[in-house]
């Protein structure tokens, strides 16, 4: 039997460009990189951005000023921090979200982590996973409640995730060969009032 070959890994440092297009679409949606790495923004949009992070709540901020104006026609990055994160960012203009769902970037194995924060009401964020390969490593998600005693039960209508998530926890990874695209999810509880929510896997 031949020896598998030996895939290459880029190193860390190496940049990665995402090109923002007139309809504010980012390309990749999905991105993993890894620690140290640069992360560039390209804008061809035709007027000024600004690439707005939001916080990934217990977790390392994947860029800590939170918001990156970007210029039109010119290129803007910064440096993956140090260690395992993950973010989900929207493009602005003139503080207007211009994009309907969230683009994402994940550092090393992430993960991304989501909060369904609430009393008697769970808020249910639509979140951004890439999905990854397994060369490069898969995306990751993270739920839980605002109470972390709380134990929730999540169904989804077909669960992209491996092992699959069936409660507040994680880290799950994306099941390779998993479709790119929106997985509605559901939280079952007794005792609250549970709504719908979305996780989005975007293609890297």
């Amino acid at each position: 039997m031949a020896a598998a070959p030996n895939l290459p890994i880029p190193e860390p440092g190496i940049p990665w460009t995402v090109v923002i297009d007139d309809n504010f679409n980012a390309t990749p949606p999905g991105l993993i990189v890894s620690p140290g790495d640069t992360v560039d923004f390209e804008n061809e949009s035709g007027v000024d951005i600004t690439v707005q992070f939001a916080a990934n709540y217990t977790g390392t901020a994947v860029y800590p000023n939170m918001s990156l104006p970007v210029p039109d026609g010119s290129t803007v990055g910064f440096t993956a921090p140090n260690t395992d994160a993950a973010a989900n960012y929207n493009i602005y203009v003139n503080g207007v979200q211009e994009n309907e769902d969230p683009f994402v970037i994940q550092v090393g194995v992430g993960p991304l982590y989501v909060v369904l924060d609430g009393a008697t009401t769970y808020n249910f964020p639509t979140a951004a996973v890439p999905l990854g390969d397994i060369t490069t490593g898969m995306g990751r998600l993270f739920v839980g409640p605002n109470d972390p005693s709380s134990s929730l039960g999540i169904r989804f209508t077909s669960n992209p995730f491996n092992p699959p998530m069936t409660t507040n926890d994680g880290p799950h990874p994306v099941q390779a060969g998993t479709t790119p695209g929106s997985y509605g999810y559901t939280v079952v509880s007794p005792n609250e009032n549970p709504g719908p929510g979305t996780v989005i896997i975007r293609n890297t």
